[in-house]
């Protein structure tokens, strides 16, 4: 049964060993006959083409080409901004009681410290007399109280008394001249008045708003970026503002929020004010800006519009040579980010290639070419 079993084996695979050499010979012969068959037909087209020079023409399709290079290549987005104030505050006062004078006007420069405006204050200008009389006696006591103590006159006692009531009308006097303060409106910093609310006769309180003082030199411009972009900026990237005329200025970034809103999941970024538009804004006027996202300094791109896409990927037309003459031939590519109908390619190209440019669209994967002069 063994000796069955292994001739079985044996037939069996001297059958496939045979089929195997059989293939290997057929396939032999079919690449001579191909030659052959190759060789055949370019020697009869020479004979045609001999006797008839029409036969065989090649068509060929008229294109233009881009040379290649690397270079800087950018993506920028454009987004909205509002222009804010560092300084734009809204002034209100400290008490309540009566407006008695109004000293400036809207659109006055002012200086910090500015006297605003005057809030009725009778009662306390008539404690403050009071008290000042008060000081004043008990000053000229305490100092000749204290001449007599260094010269060893009179008790301890008496002294530090004079003293102690000496000081203690002197703090009263400083707190409420500190609370007849807050009857006059003052201008926190230097700036423009931009809005007077109040007249002469109304009533003065911390809840009602009396001017709104801005100071332009204090302008940037705010915009809300998402948090996609979150590692995409820093504080003095170059960036560009576009004015209301079309212009574009140079500008650069000058503070980055370190906090995401948890509303519209943005952060904020500052952008300085090109000096050229400082006398056209206004507060809370829209500016669209332009910010670099990406850079890529040895980039290879093309036209957007010469790129094709098929199910397997992208891919464009380059010149290449076949037997003497220029043809078309198709190249895959991977594609990056676009940007001003350019689109960066991430590989596939070398940069020494010329790319098919306009006629693209006529032309296949082996189409003969010729460029336009």
């Amino acid at each position: 049964m063994k000796k069955i079993l292994f001739l079985f084996l044996f037939l069996t695979l001297s059958c496939e060993n045979s089929n195997l050499e059989n293939k290997k010979k057929k396939l032999d012969k079919l690449k001579n006959s191909l030659v052959e068959t190759y060789s055949e037909i370019e020697r009869l087209e020479k004979e045609i083409i001999l006797l008839d020079s029409t036969f065989i023409q090649k068509n060929y399709e008229l294109v233009s080409v881009s040379k290649l290079e690397k270079k800087s290549f950018i993506n920028e987005i454009e987004l909205r901004g509002n222009i804010e104030s560092r300084k734009n505050v809204i002034v209100v006062p400290e008490v309540i009681g009566k407006y008695v004078n109004i000293n400036v006007l809207e659109g006055q420069y002012v200086d910090k410290g500015t006297q605003l405006a005057k809030i009725n204050s009778d009662v306390f200008d008539n404690n403050l007399n009071e008290i000042k009389s008060n000081l004043d006696l008990i000053k000229t006591i305490f100092e000749r109280q204290s001449n007599l103590w260094e010269k060893n006159i009179g008790s301890e006692i008496e002294y530090l008394r004079a003293k102690s009531n000496y000081e203690s009308i002197k703090s009263r006097y400083n707190a409420t001249r500190l609370q007849k303060s807050k009857f006059e409106v003052v201008a926190p910093f230097s700036g423009v008045i931009d809005e007077v609310n109040v007249k002469v006769g109304e009533m003065a309180s911390p809840s009602v708003p009396s001017f709104r003082i801005l100071n332009d030199s204090e302008y940037f411009l705010s915009v809300d970026i998402s948090e996609g972009y979150i590692n995409s900026f820093s504080i003095g990237d170059s960036v560009k503002v576009i004015s209301d005329d079309g212009n574009i200025l140079n500008s650069n970034i000058i503070s980055i929020s370190k906090v995401i809103n948890p509303v519209n999941r943005t952060f904020n970024i500052g952008i300085e004010i090109p000096k050229e538009l400082l006398d056209q804004i206004k507060p809370n006027q829209i500016l669209n800006t332009l910010l670099v996202d990406y850079q890529n300094d040895d980039a290879i791109s093309v036209s957007s519009n010469i790129i094709f896409n098929e199910e397997r990927g992208s891919y464009v037309f380059i010149v290449n040579d076949f037997d003497g003459e220029m043809i078309a031939r198709k190249v895959p590519v991977l594609t990056g980010k676009s940007f001003k109908y350019k689109t960066e390619i991430l590989s596939g190209l070398t940069g020494d290639e010329l790319v098919i440019d306009k006629g693209s669209t006529e032309v296949m994967d082996g189409t003969y070419i010729k460029i336009k002069e």
